[in-house]
């Protein structure tokens, strides 16, 4: 399982090319340290002031919770 972030994927031909903006091998993802990155994300959105300071946490969350659905997938 890997973690997938941001990109767009093309078929074709009996062909998949996936681009991606980053990707992360759920093995190698510490489950404790992506649970404590999900709390400090979560609070981060709450405390976000102003429409970029939101952008910026929704995206970070967004993030995180990719990398723990990950591990949760191979668990």
């Amino acid at each position: 399982m890997m973690a997938l972030m941001g990109g767009f994927a093309r078929i074709g031909n009996n062909e998949i090319t996936i681009l991606v903006n980053d990707a992360e091998k759920g093995s190698d993802i510490d489950p404790q340290e992506a649970q404590q990155a999900l709390e400090i994300a979560e609070a981060n959105l709450r405390k976000a002031e102003g429409k970029r300071q939101t952008i910026e946490a929704n995206l970070a969350l967004r993030r995180v919770r990719t990398r723990v659905e990950a591990i949760n997938a191979i668990s």
